[in-house]
């Protein structure tokens, strides 16, 4: 028998009675665990065999011997496709198996759509989201989970939400919402580690038309206001300060009276009701406060609320047909532009003050989106004809 120089290595010589081989031993004091024995037909052959397994076991010891010969084959081939990658770092098999375990095996647990949507509108409560964004959320989530509710948000990809927009026949706008929508609740999913990447972030938004805001003409905005007194008076106060004051739908039906200060002309919008959480003064022009004197209270509700103020001024749009009276006359403002009312009063007092500074401090925007959607949209004599619609006045 012949003894190999290396410590814990035998290398000696067997016969079967008819041909003798070589066998080798790989001992525990050279594996560091179990024992591994080879048979070979050359000494030759067995001792370069030896070489082959001493030079990884120098390199990383006793850990070499864990892997199976099939373990050894998939990890060459694993180095193989590393190599081939087309960039100038290659990737390591290490960082391979990272990546692959951060999204295959989130480490904040697994989550469906459902049930992140769920955590995520928990998260906004707790963070005294305004009543009306939960609304929007939950109505965004709803479509979403028709769609994605059961699927791990692990296995969501870019593509799937992708061909899910390219099935709608939504218009750019709202396929924008719903990818905007997309990315914050992904955001909040990676935040919490319940994925790896965001799915939604890569997309490209779908490039809107830069259309000015629909504004009612001066005549359509009388119209409305002559046709509130007519059939919803309570309606009026709340139309009147959307159209000469500007405040948000949100802002105005969460206004109460005593907010109103007619002898000082303002209105307090308070940081509790402001969409921005900041409060502000907005002056009541001349013509708003001659709409509301006559109605003013000392305190309750401007408005109802939000929900009914909509359906009830969708109500009065539509005109004497929804009333039962006359079905032949027409409504009165014949194409209803979305925020009319705000958009309305930020056009024509830009178009007064001629100062994107003043209408922003009105408005609770910025002077930049004030300049953007509000400049030159309103000639000169219908801005005179829009500041001077009162009770008592026809304006054609």
């Amino acid at each position: 028998m012949k003894k190999n120089r290396i410590s814990g290595v035998a290398v000696y010589k067997d016969t079967n009675g008819k041909t003798e081989f070589w066998r080798v031993r790989l001992g525990k004091r050279f594996t560091g665990g179990k024992t591994i024995k080879k048979t070979f037909a050359t000494y030759g052959a067995a001792n370069d065999w030896v070489e082959t397994q001493h030079h990884p076991k120098e390199a990383l010891g006793s850990a070499y011997f864990d892997l199976t010969p099939s373990q050894l084959a998939e990890s060459r081939n694993a180095f193989q496709r590393l190599a081939d990658i087309d960039t100038a770092t290659k990737p390591t098999l290490t960082e391979a198996v990272s990546f692959y375990i951060k999204h295959a095996f989130p480490s904040g647990g697994m989550r469906s759509f459902e049930e992140l949507a769920d955590e995520f509108l928990n998260s906004r409560k707790a963070m005294n989201c305004r009543p009306r964004t939960m609304r929007i959320y939950k109505s965004y989530f709803s479509i979403l989970a028709q769609e994605f509710g059961e699927l791990k948000l692990h296995e969501l990809r870019r593509t799937d939400i992708e061909d899910w927009l390219a099935e709608s026949e939504w218009g750019p706008r709202t396929r924008k919402n719903y990818l905007v929508t997309l990315t914050t609740l992904f955001n909040f999913a990676v935040e919490r580690e319940y994925c790896g990447s965001n799915p939604a972030g890569s997309i490209p938004r779908p490039i809107l038309d830069d259309r000015p805001p629909g504004i009612l003409t001066p005549s359509e905005s009388g119209n409305l206001l002559k046709a509130g007194l007519s059939w919803m008076p309570k309606l009026v106060p709340a139309i009147a300060v959307g159209l000469f004051a500007g405040l948000r739908r949100s802002e105005i039906c969460s206004l109460d009276w005593k907010e109103l200060d007619l002898n000082g002309l303002t209105i307090e919008v308070l940081g509790t009701k402001a969409k921005t959480r900041q409060r502000r003064l907005v002056t009541i022009q001349p013509n708003l406060a001659a709409w509301l004197r006559p109605v003013a209270q000392s305190m309750g509700p401007v408005a109802p609320d939000v929900e009914i103020f909509g359906a009830q001024l969708r109500q009065l749009v539509r005109g004497s047909e929804a009333q039962g009276t006359d079905p032949g006359r027409p409504p009165v403002v014949e194409e209803w532009p979305h925020n009319a009312l705000r958009h309305s009063f930020g056009s024509y007092f830009f178009a007064k003050s001629r100062n994107e500074n003043l209408t922003a401090c009105e408005m609770g925007n910025s002077p930049a989106m004030v300049f953007k959607h509000y400049r030159a949209l309103v000639k000169p004599e219908d801005m005179e004809k829009y500041w001077q619609i009162l009770p008592d006045k026809t304006i054609t």
